[in-house]
């Protein structure tokens, strides 16, 4: 269908209040990444009793944290797009599925490191479909001045999730064993999928995006939506090509984007090196420096608290000014905290948790901020297949860097020292985002 018949119901998105389906939409988006950020955290907490139960060894720990963001990566690049064919619903649902068995399989394996990391790959696969899903469907769901605090709302939900880890770990874990992180958080995962199969409509951005858009689905949508029915859909000029993975990434490399396109993947790569480092590694970084594994999961906690504090801001920012600049400002100002941490070299737990707050403000806050960045730079024909491809080949970042922790830690680096170097890329990601003008 044309871009005519979009601006129709854009339009009519646009121009009516927030009603109780567009929060539904965005709240349903939260939880989903809640439990996934549950779920990658969760392996992060749980390495340090895994290392004891099955003896492995730094590099094989390295390897696990990594395998998650590896699935994650292929599925934001090769399977996210699908939802770009078959809808966000269908894709979101499948992937939700998919996240929830993969926990629950996690918690119930024999000891094999290359077991639990097919396991962890798959529950991947399924978290990198939502991540661009769900940011698609929250930014096609609300009028254009709230599209930003929406996508930041959504992918604010996997800091919430992983804040969670931390005291539920501490509770847990010492316990019953960290096999229960990933079969309660499996459960409710399930759970969470049976009720978005009755609760989430599907974008009505997607349904007039296809060849022969069903105007009765449509104005069934708006109807929710307390928005005006369309009586009919223009018809375009020309009949538009099917879209397919290969189109809509050639759409992305056109030269009408590939400026853009290219530092958007250049930005996601430097932050997820740099947040992945610390996400993956501050439990077993702390224990290895001499804290104790409780101070472990409270600062993985304050990272992630700050992350919420962070992200909130931010997306309140969204909706009075362009976002480039604010994002620039965090990944910084994320850089400097990164640094503070090596110059000064805190001993005192307090002192080094606050800093630990305050880079999760920064680094999170900018980092998710990144999601409504790519939702405005790409039209509704391939807007999952740019924001999958941006969170999945900036990724590898992800996939590296706790790799490279655990090989640098293993050759004798310390806590101080790793912060410095992985505060570089955030000045670069910095100077990249002042070239965006949204």
């Amino acid at each position: 269908m044309s871009n005519a018949a979009i601006g129709i119901v854009r339009e009519r998105i646009d121009g009516g209040p927030l009603v109780p389906t567009m929060y539904l939409v965005v709240l349903i988006g939260f939880l989903l990444n809640m439990v996934d950020g549950f779920d990658v955290v969760a392996m992060s907490a749980a390495a340090p009793s895994l290392t004891v139960e099955w003896g492995i060894t730094d590099q094989e720990k390295g390897l696990i944290l990594s395998s998650t963001l590896v699935g994650m990566a292929i599925g934001a690049v090769a399977i996210a797009p699908v939802s770009d064919i078959i809808g966000r619903r269908l894709a979101i649902l499948g992937a939700t599925v998919a996240i929830g068995v993969s926990m629950i399989a996690t918690g119930y394996i024999p000891p094999s490191v290359s077991l639990l990391v097919v396991m962890r790959v798959l529950s991947g696969l399924g978290i990198g479909v939502i991540l661009a899903s769900g940011s698609a469907i929250a930014s096609e769901f609300v009028p254009d001045k709230y599209r930003g605090v929406a996508v930041t709302t959504v992918i604010m939900g996997y800091s919430a999730g992983a804040m969670m880890v931390g005291p539920i770990a501490g509770a847990l874990v010492p316990t019953q064993g960290w096999e229960v992180l990933f079969i309660y958080g499996g459960a409710v995962t399930l759970i969470l999928g049976a009720a978005l199969y009755f609760a989430l409509p599907e974008s009505v951005e997607f349904l007039v995006s296809r060849e022969n858009p069903n105007l009765d689905e449509v104005n069934k949508v708006l109807s929710r939506l307390k928005r005006a029915p369309i009586d009919q859909l223009p018809t375009p000029e020309q009949p538009e090509p099917p879209m397919s993975l290969q189109n809509a990434v050639g759409q992305l490399l056109s030269p009408e984007y590939i400026g853009r396109t290219l530092t958007i993947w250049a930005m996601y790569f430097l932050g997820f090196l740099a947040i992945y480092f610390l996400m993956s590694w501050i439990p077993s970084i702390f224990v290895d420096s001499g804290f104790t594994r409780g101070q472990g999961y409270a600062a993985l906690t304050q990272f992630n608290i700050g992350a919420l504090i962070g992200t909130s801001l931010i997306g309140y920012l969204s909706t009075r000014m362009k976002l480039a600049k604010p994002i620039a400002v965090y990944y910084v100002g994320a850089a400097i905290a990164l640094a503070l941490v090596y110059f000064l070299r805190p001993e005192n737990i307090t002192v080094l948790n606050s800093i630990i707050l305050m880079i999760g403000f920064l680094l999170q806050g900018g980092f998710i901020a990144m999601f409504a960045l790519a939702t405005r730079t790409y039209p509704t024909s391939v807007r999952t297949t740019g924001v999958g491809w941006a969170a999945g080949l900036g990724r590898i970042g992800g996939i590296v860097s706790p790799i490279i922790a655990g090989y640098l830690i293993a050759s004798g680096w310390d806590l101080y020292s790793l912060f410095l170097l992985f505060s570089v890329p955030l000045v670069l990601a910095g100077a990249l985002a002042l070239r965006f003008k949204i």
